[in-house]
Parts: structure tokens; C-alpha cells; sequence
């Protein structure tokens, strides 16, 4: 409170103007109405004049946004995770050829959606616990226009998601092309929709007392948080624990080191017309006689010549004038569709390169 409108309050006073008077004395001098009020008033009484609940204002809006930009987030890559997962136990060899480059896909996706599930959840359900428990504080918040409009559109994406997944089925259904996997999917849809579509629903429909008396939210958010727990769960069994993971890396990062050593010895050995299809190749140099020589001789990439775990140096041998052998010990087994010239055991392995054909 400013010391000098609280000195000319008690000046007034003490000269028998009425609060009247006052007021518009100092309403003509400029000060703001509430100003007035709260000198007035903080004077006269011993406790300060309570903040209304924020009903519809800017807290209350960014919290139910931010409620809205979680769920969206966490429903979405909640389904994602849900097909990968049926594309990874019932693969359909009948839809694609290339089923297992399928497969590798989903794995590469899995770990994302888990990271946004993991962080978007437990953010909403915290932010809707706190919504609840301020509606049961306040019931004028459970009256929000806020809240409503965000709960209707919540309600019609819902809605919406359910009705074209309906279609889809049907569709697909006349066109005789059902499979187990896509039912599953359907499904899928069908629960997390609904699931949502009855929750907002149901809370929207309930007046101020009854959210008051309810344990409706507690006992939905204590099975989502379940079913959600156990699907994060069963990626770790699908993708492996981050261990798995960080072997798996490594192993990645191996062949590619062992790649850029075969490019760079082709580069020195043929020059860079090996990667120009077609054209004869002849041998210009000698093959490097060692991994220091091919570090010192690289053309276009310096490779790393030693492993990122261990920091041992790979093997590397001469075997003619234009074969050669890069060895590499491996922690897992790798057997994937796509780029199969790359595929090991784990344990010790060796990769054999021609000079004069490359293009393997």
C-alpha cells in the first residue's frame, strides 16, 4: 500500500469526511479505484482481502492447454507403440515383402515413442490431478469455458479418431483384406478412444458436488497409469534395456568403422572410380600395409582404426594384390534384411574386400 495515500486517508478522516468523500477526492486526483479500496479497506481490517480463484484467467488456461498438449502427445505415441508392437509379434509376410525392413523400422521407433509416453503421462496425469483438486477446491472452475471448450474438442478428436477407424474396418472389411494384426490395430483405436471419449465425457457431466464426493478420476487414472506402465514394460523386452541398446551401437558404429577403412583403401588402391558403376578397374598402388598406412594415406575420410569400446586396433591384413581383410570382435549377432553384406555373429569376425570389385 503507498504510504502517502494511506496518510491522506487518515488525514480525511481524522478532518470527518465520510468514505464518499474521500473516494472521490481521489478518484479526481488520478489513483486507480482498487488502490482506493485496498487502502481503505487494509486500515479498517485485520486480515488482507481475499484473491478471487483464478476462474477462466490466464493460470487456469495455460494449465488446461498444457493438459491438452500432454494428452494429445501421450495418446499418440501411446498408438504407435501399440502397432509396432503388433507389427513385431504378428508380423504379415502376405502384406510386404521386405517384413523383417518393417520390423527393423519399428524397433528404431519404438525408443522414441517410449521417451514421449514416459514424459507426456506422468505431466498429465499431474496436471489433472491438480485441475481435479482445484475444481473440488473451487467448484466455479468446474463451470469453466475453458475447461469446456477444451473438453469439447478433446471430445470430438475422440470422437472423430473412433469414426474413422470405424470406417477403416469396414473398408477393408468389403475389400476381404482383414488380417489379425490390422484387427488388433482396429481395436487398439477403438479402446484408447473410447476410453478417453467416456473419461471426458462422464467429467464433464458431473456437477461441483458430485466431482467433490467422486474417486471416479483416482480410479481412472490409477488403471491408465497401469495398462501404461505395462506397455513401457513390454518395449523393453521388445528393444532390449538401454545396455542392450548401447551394445547394439557399438556394433553399429564397428561396421561403419570398418566400412570407411574399405573406402578408404579402394580410394588408394583403384582411386575413386570404384564408385562410378561400370567402369574397368586396375590396381594404381599398392595396398596399404597396415591401418597407420591407411590413416596416413586416406583420401577423402580419416576411418577410426580402433574399436570405441575396447580401444584396441582392428585387424587388418593383406591377403593379395587386391584382396584384404578388416576383423572386428562383435557383441551381438546382427541379421537384418537390408544392407546384408554387413551382417556378423557376435564374437570375432572378419569382413573380406576386393579392390578390383568393390561393388559388392
Amino acid at each position: 500500500m503507498d504510504q502517502q495515500l494511506a496518510t491522506f486517508i487518515d488525514h480525511a478522516r481524522a478532518k470527518g469526511m465520510d468514505h464518499a468523500t474521500i473516494r472521490m477526492l481521489l478518484l479526481s486526483a488520478g489513483w486507480k479505484e482498487k488502490d482506493i479500496a485496498r487502502a481503505m479497506t487494509a486500515q479498517a481490517l485485520d486480515l488482507p482481502v481475499p484473491t478471487p480463484p483464478d476462474v477462466g484467467g490466464a493460470r487456469e488456461t495455460f494449465l488446461h492447454l498444457l493438459t491438452a498438449a500432454a494428452l494429445y502427445t501421450a495418446v499418440s505415441y501411446a498408438l504407435t507403440l501399440i502397432f509396432s508392437y503388433i507389427d513385431l509379434t504378428l508380423p504379415d509376410l502376405a502384406t510386404t515383402p521386405y517384413a523383417q525392413l518393417q520390423s527393423e523400422a519399428d524397433r528404431e521407433v519404438i525408443p522414441v515413442a517410449m521417451a514421449a509416453v514416459f514424459v507426456a503421462f506422468p505431466l498429465l496425469m499431474w496436471l489433472s490431478s491438480t485441475l481435479v483438486r482445484e475444481m473440488k477446491a473451487t467448484p466455479d472452475k468446474a463451470r469453466s469455458q475453458v475447461r469446456r471448450w477444451l473438453t469439447y474438442l478433446t471430445l470430438f478428436l475422440a470422437a472423430g479418431m473412433m469414426v474413422v477407424d470405424v470406417i477403416t474396418l469396414v473398408a477393408y472389411l468389403l475389400q476381404g483384406e482383414l488380417s489379425t494384426r490390422f484387427l488388433l490395430k482396429v481395436a487398439a483405436v477403438l479402446v484408447v478412444g473410447g476410453a478417453g471419449f467416456m473419461y471426458y465425457f462422464t467429467s464433464l457431466k458431473m456437477s461441483p458436488e458430485q466431482m467433490q464426493k467422486t474417486s471416479f478420476h483416482r480410479w481412472f487414472g490409477w488403471s491408465t497409469s497401469v495398462i501404461v506402465a505395462a506397455s513401457l514394460i513390454g518395449g523393453l523386452f521388445l528393444v532390449g534395456s538401454p545396455a542392450t541398446e548401447r551394445l547394439r551401437r557399438f556394433d553399429a558404429q564397428r561396421a561403419e568403422d570398418i566400412k570407411i577403412i574399405s573406402e578408404e583403401v579402394f580410394n588408394v588402391s583403384v582411386g575413386p572410380a570404384w564408385r562410378t558403376p561400370a567402369t574397368p578397374l586396375a590396381i594404381k598402388q599398392p595396398l596399404p600395409r597396415s591401418l597407420d598406412e591407411v590413416l596416413a594415406r586416406a583420401r577423402q575420410r580419416r576411418p577410426r582404426i580402433i574399436d570405441p569400446k575396447t580401444r584396441a586396433a582392428y585387424e587388418y591384413q593383406v591377403l593379395g594384390e587386391s584382396t584384404f581383410r578388416v576383423c572386428a570382435t562383435f557383441e551381438q549377432v546382427r541379421d537384418e534384411a537390408g544392407d546384408v553384406a554387413w551382417n556378423h555373429p557376435a564374437g570375432r569376425h572378419c569382413f573380406d574386400f576386393d579392390a578390383l570389385n568393390p561393388r559388392r
